[in-house]
């Protein structure tokens, strides 16, 4: 049994997923589980989030709205 676990600058953009498929390939013969974690800086920007909203340190829609557009930039690169 094969575990990986990929988050943060191993997932931050389309072409690092890209390059994390590459790696699961050479495994795919072996029983594998793939743990991801947050892409990038997703984890801060769910901090700055939680703070825009419940302490108003900013726009929280806007918070909300740049971290959605970072995930489906990458979705859109994939879907090309």
């Amino acid at each position: 049994m094969q575990v990986f676990k990929f988050g943060g600058a191993s997932v931050k953009d389309a072409g690092a997923v890209k390059n994390v498929a590459e790696i699961l390939k050479k495994f795919a013969t072996q029983e594998t589980i793939v743990v991801v974690s947050a892409m990038g800086k997703t984890t801060n920007g769910l901090e700055e989030l939680v703070n825009a909203f419940f302490n108003k340190t900013g726009d929280a829609e806007a918070v909300l709205q740049k971290t959605k557009d970072y995930h489906f930039n990458i979705l859109k690169i994939f879907s090309q």
